[in-house]
């Protein structure tokens, strides 16, 4: 078989995310097209969010060499402030020389004919530039997110001298990429048009996608209760564009105009973070009269969030502001593949066009106030009188986001990037 390198921070029993699946699974199933993965990662204590059940999904014949690191922001902060050039391209850049040290020693122990690497974080891609250079080899670089955010990150170090040297430090992957993956075609399309001199056929997208292992009959879906509309959101919430407050005033707005029962919602929100347990949520539920109505549940294991899932009415989907309209969240598949309907609070892009190809539910402005409460209450009245489920995802159309498949793309790139070298 033929031998992969991965670099890649997000990997189990990483767990922040549902970005780590993408890479996850990659190396799961690879083998079923004649490559072995040996994975490069930092050890475990680099994550602050970790689900040791993940572990359980690497296979025995991928290998994974854990390494030393260093975070700017942890390590060289003084009362959390810290030089911003010691944090390029992000402040994971000290797990860099670890990094490249364990990848040239694997590289001379057990030869591999192509390196790949992963981001977020960018220094994955730093740690592969490093080593393509010293071996030569080909180089396929995956981008889950953009590298360089317009407007900034909120709390991210930002500036023309900052700005101007991530964006060369981008341009010099870019260049020397044998291949680009973008997880959508706006991302891809994105960095086509940033980067004209590059073939655009050296630029491709596949796109995230749910895997058919996880839906067995252990997480058959289970109905909370018959007599609750139950609204599952599953991930963390935040102020700045995961935003459920604008959920909750059409929900008080509908009860409050009788179309809505308030005893009958059920809104549950797994693994919400530090804004669930916020003055500014707290303050939220108090004026909607929601507070009964809310349970924040606490971060639980994959599997566990995937029952979760199953036993919802409907599903929300928070992702609105202006720089996440190329991108789609991963966990939106597993939504989809849950056959259960989602209701998206996004900015028209990449995501309302997935729901709008599978057919899968409502995607919806959160600034329209007006069109999120009526549509609300078309899923509340559809419910009410048992044809919620028809709203459904298309199963059929849902196969191409199969993630055993999805692999089978990433493999004929790496076979391609190997016959053209």
């Amino acid at each position: 078989m033929r031998h992969a390198v991965f670099i890649a921070f997000h990997y189990p029993p990483e767990a922040s995310s549902s970005g780590v699946l993408r890479t996850l699974k990659y190396s799961r199933y690879l083998g079923e097209y004649g490559w072995r993965v040996t994975v490069i990662a930092p050890t475990a204590d680099a994550y602050s969010i970790v689900d040791e059940q993940l572990t359980q999904q690497i296979p025995d014949t991928v290998r994974v060499i854990r390494t030393r690191w260093l975070n700017t922001r942890t390590h060289l902060s003084i009362r959390g402030i810290y030089p911003a050039l010691l944090a390029l391209p992000d402040s994971w850049i000290g797990w860099l020389p670890w990094g490249v040290s364990a990848a040239r020693r694997l590289l001379r122990e057990d030869p591999a004919q192509l390196v790949y690497s992963t981001s977020p974080h960018a220094t994955s891609h730093l740690i592969g530039l490093r080593v393509v250079k010293a071996t030569g080899l080909p180089w396929v670089t995956d981008f889950r997110d953009p590298w360089i955010e317009e407007p900034p990150e909120p709390g991210a170090p930002s500036g023309p001298i900052y700005t101007g040297i991530n964006r060369m430090l981008e341009r010099k992957v870019i260049e020397r990429s044998s291949h680009i993956v973008a997880s959508t075609t706006h991302l891809r399309d994105q960095l086509r048009s940033r980067y004209p001199s590059v073939p655009s056929a050296r630029i491709s997208a596949i796109l995230n996608g749910y895997d058919e292992a996880d839906f067995g009959e252990t997480l058959a879906p289970e109905s909370h209760t018959s007599r609750q509309f139950v609204i599952v959101h599953a991930g963390s919430i935040n102020a700045e564009f995961r935003d459920p407050r604008p959920l909750l005033q059409a929900l008080a707005q509908s009860v409050a105009n009788g179309v809505v029962d308030r005893e009958k919602l059920c809104i549950r929100f797994i693994g919400g973070g530090d804004f669930a347990d916020s003055k500014a949520m707290s303050d939220a539920l108090a004026s909607t009269g929601l507070g009964s109505q809310v349970t924040f549940v606490k971060r639980v294991p994959y599997e566990e969030s995937l029952r979760e899932l199953g036993g919802a009415d409907l599903l929300l989907l928070l992702q609105a502001s202006h720089d996440t309209t190329g991108l789609v969240p991963a966990k939106l598949y597993e939504y989809l593949r849950s056959q259960k309907p989602v209701l998206a609070l996004v900015h028209p892009g990449a995501t309302s066009e997935v729901l709008a190809t599978t057919g899968g539910g409502w995607a919806v402005d959160p600034r329209e106030p007006e069109t999120l409460r009526r549509t609300l209450e078309v899923a509340y009245a559809a419910w009410q009188n048992g044809t919620l489920a028809q709203q459904a995802a298309d199963l059929q159309t849902l196969r191409q986001f199969d993630r055993r498949l999805l692999t089978g793309h990433l493999a004929q790139i790496f076979d391609r990037v190997i016959a053209a070298s």
